[in-house]
């Protein structure tokens, strides 16, 4: 199937948009999307007339052109036979917002049994139903919710986001993207994925040059080992998969079929399966937005675990040596290097300061302490990576010290990651450092998270150079 024109349309129809209800969903699409994208958009509703001086047509024979896709946000009993319209009429594709299907009982399946004919029988695509469809700038956004209300990831990134619920996609997704300043390519709402589905989602994307992490949470597989052979086959295109699967306690299985009307495979069949083909996989939300952050930066990987704690504040160490711990890293034995550290450092510190795994250069540090104790670590065949905790506190760490960081950090092919308070005032540090390559974390754990992100990162490429040998 050709996902193109759902995802880079050059027209688009919506069914359902209210003449006097601007906060009906079909309205909320057409405005913003008159406004606000690249999509020619026109309205539909069966009494014609106009809206905010745009003309609103009363069928799908009354438009100038047939577009590309059609939006339907009208009530599950018409969407079959506005469907079938659409796809008579020659569309390349459809998104299905309304809900009302599967995921309601048998009534409703028999309705998505209907739209799953209709779309096989004129292999024209769709997404849905009971989902909120795509956000792809500059083309199009069908998300049903004003763009005042949600925080929006800067576009131009290189992650796709793929998500079984519109809820998780726009709040825990989306709206964290935003907060940590990581930019996508698109995201993807497939509800009850009737025809568009994860499999056909996955070879759209594993073929687009601008993405290179491909994010999916799944509530649901309807068949985990058809998935996992296509994931082998996706293999070759070299790029990040990243599955976060819920509904994994008996709990959480019961919501996600009552959610979107699809049993999930064992749990841990599909994570052991996706451990074997090299499938990132955090653990929780927190680790999927630290994954997904550092992967766009895309550092180089982390084959042994081997890292260095670099720290103004010996608490900050502490805390970060136990994450540390926790999530499996080694720390470096630096204590044959205390002698050469200790002549690097500037005479206010040079005493005070505690030269172990975690390092801590104390509050009188200075820009030249990090910069210098920074150099050596990476200079170092041991270490693999450094961990930074940067608090700008001591009055001789200048705001210039996120640029100079970089220059030094650019010089080595070992990932640095830095956590920084991620406040107003620290901006142009913040800026100086992700601008440059380096990403900057919001809290110390986050900082460790994207750490085991570029070592699962390390397993991908490996299962990567195994699958270009058997060729």
């Amino acid at each position: 199937m050709n996902l193109k024109p759902i995802f880079k349309p050059k027209s688009a129809c919506v069914f359902g948009v209210s003449l006097k209800n601007p906060s009906f969903p079909g309205s909320i699409i057409y405005f913003k999307n008159r406004y606000e994208y690249h999509v020619n958009i026109m309205a539909i509703n069966p009494k014609g007339g106009e809206i905010e001086g745009q003309q609103v047509y009363k069928s799908l024979e009354d438009l100038p052109e047939i577009p590309e896709i059609g939006i339907l946000a009208i009530r599950a009993k018409n969407v079959p036979e506005t469907f079938e319209k659409c796809a008579n009429a020659g569309m390349k594709g459809a998104i299905i917002i309304s809900g009302g299907f599967a995921e309601v009982g048998p009534a409703g399946k028999k309705l998505q049994d209907k739209l799953v004919s209709i779309s096989k029988d004129h292999d024209m695509p769709f997404l849905g139903p009971n989902c909120i469809g795509v956000y792809s700038p500059p083309y199009i956004d069908t998300f049903i919710l004003p763009s005042e209300r949600i925080s929006i990831p800067k576009s131009g990134g290189n992650i796709a986001m793929i998500s079984q619920s519109g809820g998780i996609l726009v709040d825990q997704f989306m709206q964290k993207f935003a907060l940590r300043n990581i930019p996508i390519s698109s995201a993807v709402s497939i509800g009850n994925k009737a025809i568009v589905d994860e499999i056909t989602l996955l070879d759209y994307y594993s073929k687009d040059d601008q993405t290179k992490t491909i994010l999916m949470y799944l509530e649901s597989l309807q068949n985990g080992r058809k998935f996992l052979t296509e994931i082998e086959r996706h293999r070759k295109y070299g790029k990040n998969l990243m599955v976060y699967k819920a509904g994994v306690t008996p709990a959480g299985a019961r919501a996600a079929l009552s959610h979107t009307a699809a049993i999930t495979t064992s749990s841990d069949l599909v994570h052991f399966g996706l451990k074997q083909y090299g499938v990132i996989q955090p653990s929780s939300e927190f680790e999927l937005i630290s994954f997904s952050k550092v992967l766009n930066f895309d550092l180089p990987p982390i084959f042994q675990g081997n890292v260095v704690v670099l720290s103004v504040s010996g608490g900050h160490g502490v805390v970060c040596a136990d994450a540390c711990t926790k999530y499996g890293f080694n720390l470096v034995d630096l204590s044959s290097k205390k002698g050469q550290l200790r002549e690097i450092i500037n005479p206010s510190s040079k005493d005070i300061a505690a030269l172990g795994n975690p390092i801590d250069l104390t509050g009188s540090v200075t820009d030249y302490d990090v910069e210098q104790v920074l150099e050596f670590l990476l200079k170092q065949n041991e270490v693999e990576a450094v961990i930074l905790l940067l608090l700008p506190y001591p009055p001789q760490i200048s705001m210039q010290i996120g640029r100079r960081i970089s220059i030094i950090v650019r010089n080595y092919d070992k990932p640095c990651i830095v956590y920084l308070p991620w406040l107003e005032r620290y901006q142009i540090i913040i800026d100086g450092l992700e601008l440059n390559g380096i990403p900057v974390a919001h809290t110390i754990e986050e900082g460790v998270q994207m750490l085991k992100g570029l070592w699962q990162k390390s397993i991908n490429i490996k299962i990567d150079e195994h699958y270009r040998k058997k060729k």
